[in-house]
């Protein structure tokens, strides 16, 4: 798939919400990348965490009589540590972000 394919492809595909809860959290992304996202974790009024993940799908399917979209996947529990990670500090999911925005090839 070219650049240019995978780019028609991803105009047509939901985004992740700005704004969510998950988790009994509340998430804010604070930043998007063309293959990553940081989330803020609204964990306590005085305490944020991040959360820095790869850009990922979750197929089109069929849940409980419901029909979805193929759309953009908010991680789940098991996914960190492989394409998501949580940071105590802004500059530590800077870091992590910034290294998945420079890989050479598309997520």
């Amino acid at each position: 798939m070219t650049a240019n394919d995978w780019m028609k492809e991803a105009e047509n595909i939901p985004s992740l919400p700005v704004k969510l809860r998950k988790n009994g959290f509340t998430y804010t992304q604070i930043l998007r990348g063309v293959r990553s996202f940081v989330y803020a974790q609204h964990y306590t009024p005085n305490l944020t965490y991040y959360e820095v993940f790869s850009l990922r799908y979750s197929p089109k399917q069929i849940i409980n009589g419901k029909s979805y979209p193929k759309r953009e996947r908010f991680p789940g529990n098991e996914d960190f540590g492989v394409w998501a990670w949580s940071c105590r500090t802004y500059d530590e999911a800077m870091k992590i972000f910034n290294k998945l925005e420079n890989k050479d090839d598309l997520p």
